[in-house]
């Protein structure tokens, strides 16, 4: 064989090799399309799941009932009430009661003064809590930045109540001003 033969037939066979890498190379490539597009979709599934996950770990199922309502104005008035109707299913579990309240700056004491009553089919009982929001240097104790703080505080702690059925919670403001300055959203908590 002379050279110009030998090396046309290294040309064929380096052909032969390239497209048999590329043959071969071919059919991964696609299973790396279909491979990609698996995995993508893959990651999607657990970000949905991680996301549903989120969502309903920031639901609190616990709670019987969890009210928010908006103060008109900012102004609290004695007869605007946080109110909440829930029914107790099992009396021999414990269950915490808690107020929520957001303030803003126009709020100008450093305490909070509310009578609660509770109401059952049997008997109404009513309470005055006092409210402590913030230090003696001004300092509020809330949650929050800027002009807006939550607080949360608790009615009755680990309380059982006397039988099953339905129950009514009233929360109004008892300070001396009517209304009440710089009071943003009331609520009422059973968990």
């Amino acid at each position: 064989m002379n050279s110009k033969e030998q090396g046309s037939r290294n040309k064929e066979q380096g052909t032969l090799k390239v497209r048999r890498t590329m043959r071969f190379a071919c059919p991964p490539l696609e299973g790396i399309g279909g491979g990609f597009l698996t995995n993508l979709f893959s990651k999607l599934q657990v970000i949905a799941f991680f996301c549903l996950l989120f969502i309903f770990s920031s639901c609190n199922f616990n709670s019987v009932v969890d009210t928010n309502q908006s103060i008109e104005d900012n102004q609290w008035l004695y007869a605007n009430a946080a109110k909440a109707d829930f029914e107790i299913k099992d009396a021999a579990k414990p269950y915490q009661v808690n107020f929520k309240l957001r303030i803003n700056t126009e709020y100008r004491y450093s305490n909070l003064f509310v009578l609660a009553t509770f109401k059952d089919a049997k008997k109404r009982k009513k309470l005055r809590y006092q409210f402590k929001l913030a230090k003696e240097d001004g300092q509020w104790l809330g949650k929050g930045s800027g002009d807006l703080y939550t607080y949360t505080f608790p009615l009755l702690k680990n309380h059982r109540f006397a039988d099953t059925g339905k129950y009514h919670i009233e929360i109004e403001q008892n300070m001396r001003d009517n209304p009440l300055l710089g009071i943003s959203d009331i609520g009422i908590e059973v968990k």
